[in-house]
């Protein structure tokens, strides 16, 4: 009786006996006797020991290469044209050309781009591509006709005849813009950008639209031909926002129509983004 009163004394002992003097050592006491038993630190302990300074920056090329460019994304804008004096009234042998502002819109999908810093993401050159639709919204009751390719001219529709509920020009192209981009912080959510250069296009195709109504039904006409756009096209171009929200214009450095085949005007695209990718 009195060995097995020692016994659970001893054993009362050690289990009054554990602490923890800290979080991977245990403290035993067994009588007069202390045994420390100590556990090995892991990997993840490691981790957690490692201390960090907030104000530490960590530069992470795979995910700011994109956040501080503003070329990627879907671009809506306006088109006007220009005569080469820089006015928006035609003279009368291109008052064919005037334009329904509403249904003269330039869509944008710009889908690549690359930036090579020059300072950090303060400053750098960024190149890209992307894909330009611009529609031209004729506002007269016109058709337009090429002759032979060597001229773009329309004949007016008597409206007695037919009314276009819908009449314009469209061409498609693709762009390769190289631009010079300025960001006032390395943080996204608190730079204002500007970026300035220019876009070069190659036409891809021209397309003519119309639609009217007679006699209670509905007509089209859809005609694809050269319509003799400028091939190769160069626009001066800046981009300004602030965040992910872009403001953007164009002006055309090469006239809509190719030299003596169309009148002399120049094309002009204001707009902004409305999805950044």
């Amino acid at each position: 009786m009195k060995k097995l009163s020692m016994t659970f004394a001893a054993i009362l002992t050690i289990t009054l006996g554990f602490a923890q003097t800290e979080k991977d050592t245990t403290n035993i006491m067994l009588g007069d006797k202390q045994i420390l038993v100590i556990e090995p630190k892991t990997d993840k302990d490691s981790l957690n020991s490692v201390s960090v300074n907030s104000n530490d920056s960590i530069y992470d090329e795979s995910t700011d290469k994109y956040t501080l460019t503003h070329w990627d994304g879907i671009d809506l804008g306006v088109n006007m044209l220009l005569t080469k004096n820089g006015s928006m009234t035609m003279d009368s042998a291109s008052q064919w050309l005037d334009l329904d502002y509403s249904r003269s819109f330039s869509w944008r999908f710009n889908i690549f781009e690359e930036k090579i810093r020059f300072y950090k993401d303060y400053v750098g050159l960024i190149v890209g591509a992307g894909l330009t639709y611009n529609s031209y919204g004729l506002k007269n009751n016109v058709r337009v006709f090429t002759e032979d390719s060597s001229a773009t001219y329309a004949v007016t529709i008597p409206d007695t005849l037919m009314t276009f509920s819908k009449n314009k020009l469209r061409a498609t192209y693709v762009n390769v813009p190289v631009m010079l981009e300025f960001n006032t912080s390395d943080d996204n959510d608190k730079s204002f950008h500007l970026a300035a250069g220019v876009i070069g296009g190659w036409k891809m195709g021209s397309i003519s639209k119309q639609k009217w109504e007679s006699n209670g039904e509905k007509h089209q006409y859809r005609n694809k031909a050269d319509y003799n756009f400028s091939p190769f096209t160069l626009d001066a171009t800046a981009r300004l926002g602030y965040r992910n929200f872009t403001v953007f214009a164009t002006y055309g450095l090469t006239p809509l129509f190719q030299k003596n085949k169309g009148p002399e005007v120049y094309p002009v695209t204001v707009g902004f983004q409305i999805v950044p990718f």
